[in-house]
Parts: structure tokens; C-alpha cells; sequence
């Protein structure tokens, strides 16, 4: 292939041959790899290509390389948590910031051309706008060498954001519902995060008359952690916990042992509790836990 991204186009991109996939270093989409079937077709239509782009470059940002091919491009795709209005792309924006700086005073470059897939923009042209609207309520501030950084105000906002989701004594379950989980949530997850100091929820357990897909999206935002149990693999499962971590929300992914080999490809690089009954699911969810140091401050 030539020198061109198969997701963003751009022309700078380094292409090479890998065998069966392509390995790709873009400055907009990040590095990653994509299969060769993905990388010759028109991949608009499984998602807009600047999804495609954030999901491979908020990747890249968390030390990860993305893996795509035409089975798993629109589930990569439902993972990420795309803002819904330009306060919530501000949010992610001012948190990009405090991930690449992290200390007080630290600049950091933005690249309006490059970096607007980090907050999941559309293009350019969106990433400034949410840019001079951070700038414009005091989050960051500009300096003379037109490097960025988080203002008093802009810090302030991130501890709001870290206050609501660490004091939150929410969990939110992701799992399959049927019948052969009843043990599983009964004597298993649910005991467990009790014993923690959660209050567990699972979204077909609650009345509502919202659609269910917001109502799932309101309470994870509420969440301050998130079990995914993978038993059965669920796509709302793989949905609810990309979300959720999009989020900044801690997620124990969690599988039964006679199940684990069915793990999607994408899932398996994270540290799964694997249990064999509901009683070594419940010992081994409080001890993750617990080791995990994520239990509710009281």
C-alpha cells in the first residue's frame, strides 16, 4: 500500500506490510493496525471514518494499538463515549490536557489539524470551535509560544469531574440477562459489591420509561465503577463498558472460566476475573476489588 491512511486519508501516513494486516502510523488517526480486507474497502460503511479515527487515536493516547477488520470496526466504533453536547467535548478536552500534562503549569501543543480525533470532533473546524470555548470560560490558558494548559479554573473542573465519579457508591452491571446468570448475579456480583460498600444496579431491574439506551448511558455517567461480565458475549456488554471507560469510570471485566476462550480479540489484553461458580465469582469480584483499591470512601 502507499503512503496514505486507510481511514483519514491523509497522505503523510507510514504504511507497512505485516502479512495479513497493515501497520499504520498517522498523525490524526494514531498507530494501529487494520486487516487488508478493511484497509481496500470504503470503511464509511460500517461507521463515519472520523469515529473510526477517534477510536484508533484515543487508543494510541492510552498506550494501546488498535486492531481493525470488517468484524470488528462497528463494535470498536459503540465503545467510545462520543460528547453529546460542546459542554461534555470541553470536559474531554480540559481532561485530554490534564492527561498529557499532569503537573501544574505544563503546556501542551494542540494540533488543530492532527489532534481533533482525541475528543472525537468531526474535523478540524469542530475541535477549534470547542478549543476557543474552553478558552473562553477560563479552562485553559495560551501562552506566548502557543502551547496550552489547564488555567485554576481549568483544574477546578477536574476535580469536579474525579470528585463525582469517585465518591459515587453506584455500580453498574453489564452482563447477560438470562436465566443462566441468575446465580451468578445473585450469589455472586451482587453480594460482592454490597460487601464493598456499592449499591449494584442492573439496568433490566429498574423501572423506567425512558428508552432503554439512555437510561443505560444516564447511569453509568452516575457510576462510579462498572462489572462487566462477559459470559455469553453480549454486544450491550462490550458497548457498556467501552463507555464507561471512555468515561474515566474504573471496569473489572469479568468471565466464566468455560466461556473465556470466546473473548473478543480487543478485550483480552485487560485482566479478566475469571470465575467457575456464583460463590468464586463473589470471592474473587471483592478481592479484585479490594486489591484494585476501588471501593467507596465511606
Amino acid at each position: 500500500m502507499n503512503g496514505i491512511c486507510p481511514i483519514c486519508k491523509s497522505q503523510d501516513a507510514s504504511v507497512n506490510d505485516i502479512g495479513n494486516n497493515y501497520e499504520v502510523k498517522c498523525n490524526i488517526c494514531g498507530d494501529y493496525q487494520i486487516s487488508r480486507t478493511a484497509a481496500h474497502i470504503n470503511l464509511s460503511k460500517y461507521a463515519p471514518p472520523w469515529q473510526i479515527s477517534a477510536v484508533t487515536r484515543i487508543r494510541h493516547e492510552n498506550g494501546e494499538v488498535a486492531n481493525l477488520s470488517t468484524s470488528n470496526i462497528r463494535s470498536l466504533v459503540d465503545s467510545i463515549a462520543i460528547p453529546s453536547d460542546p459542554f461534555e467535548y470541553i470536559d474531554k478536552l480540559i481532561e485530554y490536557v490534564f492527561q498529557k500534562t499532569s503537573k501544574v503549569a505544563n503546556t501542551i501543543q494542540l494540533r488543530t489539524s492532527f489532534d481533533y480525533p482525541v475528543i472525537c470532533a468531526e474535523n478540524s473546524k469542530q475541535f477549534n470551535y470547542i478549543l476557543e470555548k474552553a478558552l473562553a470560560l477560563g479552562y485553559l490558558e495560551k501562552t506566548q509560544s502557543n502551547n496550552f494548559r489547564l488555567s485554576l479554573d481549568g483544574w477546578k473542573r477536574i476535580k469536579e469531574l474525579t470528585k463525582v465519579r469517585k465518591d459515587s457508591k453506584q455500580a453498574f452491571v453489564a452482563m447477560w440477562f438470562n436465566q443462566s446468570m441468575d446465580k451468578a448475579w445473585e450469589h455472586g456480583i451482587k453480594p460482592a459489591l454490597k460487601e464493598t460498600g456499592y449499591k449494584p444496579i442492573r439496568i433490566d431491574l429498574l423501572e423506567h420509561n425512558e428508552k432503554i439506551c439512555d437510561r443505560i448511558i444516564a447511569e453509568i455517567r452516575k457510576s462510579g465503577l462498572l462489572v462487566a461480565d462477559f459470559t455469553g458475549h453480549r454486544g450491550g456488554v462490550y458497548f457498556e463498558a467501552g463507555f464507561a471507560l471512555g468515561l474515566g469510570i474504573p471496569v473489572i471485566w469479568t468471565c466464566k472460566e468455560d466461556d473465556k476462550d470466546n473473548l473478543h480479540f480487543d478485550t483480552r489484553q485487560y485482566n479478566h476475573v475469571i470465575w467457575k461458580n456464583a460463590l468464586d465469582l463473589k470471592q474473587k469480584l471483592i478481592n479484585r476489588i479490594l486489591a484494585s483499591n476501588l471501593a467507596p470512601k465511606n
